[in-house]
């Protein structure tokens, strides 16, 4: 005879055992199952051994809790509900819709309180309730929260000197002249280098390696004069700008974000491209919940 220290219990027991007590009766549990009755009559008995207790007797034509089985019937209720939960967990994981686990994302700041507002209100009503975490820095910064694990999704400017980053999609842009829509300069359809020459210029500030390369760049169109003001953001710049205080030069696709205030956007020749890109960490993939978000930057862009 078998032994209650021999047998191994599984979800299946306290499955069987949860649907005999709601529907007293062993043909009922095994239907609700989708076992035979002889398979849900084995199961209970071989819980019974392992608890070393009776938990049901025949009252009639119906099962009824022992004694025993009443005050153990709510404990293994509560395991029942556990394992309930648990798998509904499980799946939440799966499709990345755990309250648990965050879609944790990094972002510079202009975009942080513009676009990513936007993309998370649509993220949240076309997929379900999922802890978001934003942060904010600079394109180094943001790397390596994506480098070290602290942020699934981080936006920067390439080429990345951060490595352990993987590429997820490559954003173009040019830098463009951002000016009050009331400049003399406003209505060109391009302005050059040579155009720019004794205008007071928004330029970002000199520890930003873009700020560099736009110097060098005006170097060799013999353009060589100070900016009239140092921005820390290309939305900061932006609304500089606005103010009629200069002509920023900044990237178009960032710059995008503030055309709701009073600003003209004027191609700027010879074109100096520039590359964003959306990037993760190499190490781990991307949690299911950042598909949609990637889709979403794709749209944008």
């Amino acid at each position: 005879m078998t032994k209650g220290s021999d047998v191994t219990i599984s979800v299946k027991h306290i499955q069987t055992y949860d649907a005999i007590a709601a529907t007293g009766s062993t043909i009922a549990a095994a239907g609700e199952l989708g076992i035979s009755q002889s398979n849900a009559s084995r199961l209970l008995h071989q819980l019974e051994l392992y608890l070393g207790v009776r938990l049901f007797e025949r009252d009639k034509n119906r099962l009824a809790p022992t004694r025993e089985g009443l005050q153990l019937g709510p404990e293994i209720r509560a395991i029942s509900d556990r394992l309930t939960a648990l798998k509904v967990l499980a799946l939440e994981l799966e499709n990345g819709r755990s309250q648990e686990i965050p879609l944790r994302l990094a972002f510079p700041a202009s975009l942080s309180v513009t676009l990513v507002p936007r993309l998370v209100k649509r993220f949240l009503a076309e997929n379900g309730p999922v802890r978001i975490e934003v942060a904010s820095g600079s394109y180094l910064a943001i790397e390596r929260m994506v480098a070290d694990g602290e942020a699934d999704i981080g936006f920067t400017r390439l080429p990345s000197p951060t490595p352990g980053l993987r590429l997820e999609h490559e954003l173009p842009s040019r830098n463009i002249c951002v000016l009050h829509r009331d400049h003399p300069l406003a209505g060109r359809d391009m302005l050059t280098v040579a155009d720019l020459r004794s205008r007071d210029l928004i330029l970002l500030n000199r520890e930003r390696p873009v700020r560099h390369e736009l110097e060098a760049f005006f170097y060799k169109q013999g353009l060589r004069q100070r900016p009239a003001i140092e921005a820390h953001s290309v939305g900061c710049a932006c609304g500089l700008a606005a103010e009629g205080l200069g002509i920023a030069i900044v990237s178009e696709l960032l710059a995008n974000e503030y055309r709701s205030i009073p600003l003209a956007f004027v191609p700027l020749e010879p074109a100096l491209p520039v590359t964003y890109a959306v990037v993760g960490s190499d190490r781990v993939p991307l949690p299911k919940a950042a598909a949609p978000f990637l889709r979403y930057l794709q749209e944008w862009a």
